[in-house]
């Protein structure tokens, strides 16, 4: 039997919420969180304008990519989330 793909619609405020979600968890300053989210989510917009489609795992990558530069803590959060207990 072949695999049922599940498909998302991608969104700005998505991204901008996963984002923020793990800097609130962290404990960062709710601001700065704020802005890193916004930011990576601009970033994401302009990355996936001229695509068809995007692998779930494509989007995880570029976003753990952009997140490297401004917050290393949360990239590493963004990328184990689902690992961590």
């Amino acid at each position: 039997m072949g695999r049922k793909r599940i498909t998302y619609e991608y969104t700005h405020d998505g991204i901008k919420d996963s984002v923020f979600r793990h800097a609130k968890a962290l404990r960062l300053p709710e601001g700065w969180g704020e802005q890193i989210a916004e930011r990576i989510a601009t970033a994401a917009d302009k990355w996936i304008e001229d695509k068809d489609i995007v692998t779930e795992e494509d989007l995880k990558n570029f976003v753990c990519g952009e997140l490297e530069e401004v917050s290393p803590d949360i990239a590493f959060a963004y990328r184990n989330h689902d690992k961590i207990i």
